[in-house]
């Protein structure tokens, strides 16, 4: 289903060869040799690392769109059709981490919410949007004995992570075929984005271990207001309708 990326992000036009892709078979164990992981390769497209250039911001290339052909309206749109709205530059990742420590704050600490035991054991974990990737690092740096697999459209993940952390790059609105259930998917100001979001729930339980959990941490779409008189005539809520 999937092409992890096992490359450097950064766009090569001059790159000769494919890049080469670890398979989603890693199974928690630090003596696997290197020749055990590479047992099943997929080769990611050089065009996905083409990012589209829009007013000066980059955008994922998974899928062709010409957004600048959208009226500003439309924009919001899903990745299904390639017309996920945000961009993936340098400025956009600071964003994304920036949101990651303000999380943090919010939650105390903390990575998820929802009441999982303590004692709990983690086996697989799924980051749905993972964006830089940086919510599967922490969570995989807490939990060692997790195998932790981020997925997103965009390869702005870095290269050197822990060795229990996967990164794929592939459309979750597309039909999942994950080799393995897992006991935790997390998604984070992601939902939102989604054309269906009641599919990404049910794709999300088909790939969920008995007893597992799914915890989903979004804004309210369209935005709303308590206090302001004229709300609807802001710039925010006409970009969200």
């Amino acid at each position: 289903m999937a092409e992890p990326l096992a490359a450097d992000p950064t766009p090569d036009p001059a790159a000769p060869n494919p890049l080469e892709a670890e398979a989603d078979d890693w199974d928690g164990d630090s003596a696997l040799g290197e020749g055990d992981l590479a047992s099943s390769t997929a080769s990611i497209n050089s065009s996905i690392l083409e990012y589209r250039r829009e007013h000066g911001r980059t955008y994922h290339g998974y899928k062709a769109c010409l957004a600048s052909s959208l009226p500003v309206t439309d924009l919001m749109q899903t990745s299904k059709d390639g017309k996920y709205a945000y961009p993936n530059d340098e400025p956009e990742n600071d964003r994304l981490d920036l949101q990651h420590h303000v999380f943090a704050l919010t939650l105390h600490g903390k990575l998820f919410s929802a009441p999982i035991p303590k004692e709990h054991t983690f086996h697989r974990v799924l980051d749905a949007g993972t964006g830089t990737g940086i919510w599967a690092i922490d969570f995989a740096d807490e939990h060692p004995e997790a195998q932790v697999i981020g997925v997103d459209l965009s390869p702005i993940q870095p290269k050197f992570v822990p060795p229990n952390v996967l990164f794929e790059i592939d459309d979750l609105e597309e039909t999942w075929n994950f080799s393995k259930p897992f006991d935790f998917i997390f998604a984070r100001m992601t939902v939102q984005f989604f054309g269906n979001p009641s599919r990404f729930f049910e794709q999300a339980f088909a790939n969920l271990t008995p007893g597992g959990w799914i915890e989903a941490i979004d804004i309210i779409n369209p935005p709303k207001s308590d206090d302001h008189p004229n709300f609807q005539d802001t710039y925010l809520w006409k970009w969200f309708v």
